[in-house]
C-alpha cells in the first residue's frame, strides 16, 4: 500500500511538470499558424504571465505556466496536426 501511493505521488509529479511549458506554438508539416497560435494561448487559465505574441509569434510564459498537453490538443482541436513547445 505505501509503494503503491508513493509511486503514485511520485508519478504524478512527473505528469504535472511534464506539461508545463514556457512556449508553444500551433504548427504542422504544413506550417506555423499564428491565428490559432493565439487563439489557443487565450485558451489557457488566465494568468498574468501568459500571453501572445513573443518574439516568434508564439504563446509565452516566463513562469513556466502553459499546460503544453491542453495547448497541443486546442491545436489539434482546430485541424491542425499539433504543435511545438519548448523552454
Amino acid at each position: 500500500m505505501r509503494f503503491t501511493l508513493v509511486s503514485a505521488l511520485i508519478a504524478s509529479l512527473f505528469a504535472t511538470s511534464a506539461l508545463a511549458g514556457h512556449n508553444c506554438k500551433c504548427q504542422d508539416s504544413n506550417g506555423q499558424y499564428n491565428e490559432l497560435t493565439k487563439y489557443c494561448c487565450n485558451q489557457q487559465p488566465d494568468f498574468t504571465d501568459i500571453y501572445y505574441p513573443g518574439p516568434n509569434n508564439q504563446c509565452t510564459s516566463p513562469g513556466g505556466e502553459i499546460n503544453s498537453g491542453a495547448f497541443v490538443q486546442c491545436c489539434q482541436g482546430q485541424g491542425v496536426g499539433g504543435a511545438f513547445c519548448w523552454d
